[in-house]
């Protein structure tokens, strides 16, 4: 896989999709270095598990930052609650950006993230899924066992599984005292 400071590294690029209190609904790896791809697959694996638990109700909103934004997507998702930041998230900070406007086919995703309730439901993003992978990296550390495709697969699966168990424990044993 192409590395972000050149040159290549062997490896697989982590996606997760978590629920409150980061509990991970869905952990993947793929071999692409841009997320443009993950993000319908990653929904559907999300919408399989969410069914698969027997949990009740639907996902009430989907939140993706820009690395996600991508038109083929939006049109395949167009029937979800779903906000995926379109332009540089250092632009939505109110820092300078490169890119400052959405580009062709996303304008309708932008104009629901300039709402007053798109930008506060946005928000929640970050606090959602971001101590998402840093639990998991500061649990686990960056570097797996395995390597192949389905070993790898597996691998990252047990660490999510732990990591849901644990939160699972770890509120148990709040409540109980």
């Amino acid at each position: 896989m192409l590395s972000k400071r050149g040159g290549y590294l062997q490896g697989y690029n982590l996606q997760i999709a978590c629920a409150r209190r980061q509990l991970l609904l869905a952990i993947e790896v793929h071999d692409n270095p841009s997320d443009t791809t993950a993000l319908v697959p990653m929904v559907t694996k999300t919408r399989h598990n969410h069914q698969a638990a027997g949990l009740p109700g639907g996902i009430r909103l989907w939140l993706a930052d820009s690395g996600y934004a991508s038109t083929a997507a939006f049109e395949a998702l167009a029937d979800l609650p779903l906000l995926v930041l379109v332009t540089s998230e250092a632009h939505q900070a109110g820092f300078s950006a490169k890119r400052q406007h959405a580009r062709a086919g996303q304008h309708a995703m932008a104009a629901r993230l300039a709402t007053p309730a798109g930008r506060v439901q946005y928000r929640q993003r970050s606090a959602l899924v971001e101590p998402g992978f840093a639990q998991l990296f500061q649990r686990f550390g960056r570097h797996l066992n395995y390597r192949g495709r389905p070993a790898v697969d597996a691998e990252i699966k047990l660490l999510g599984t732990v990591h849901n168990l644990n939160k699972l424990l770890s509120h148990t044993a709040r409540t109980r005292s």
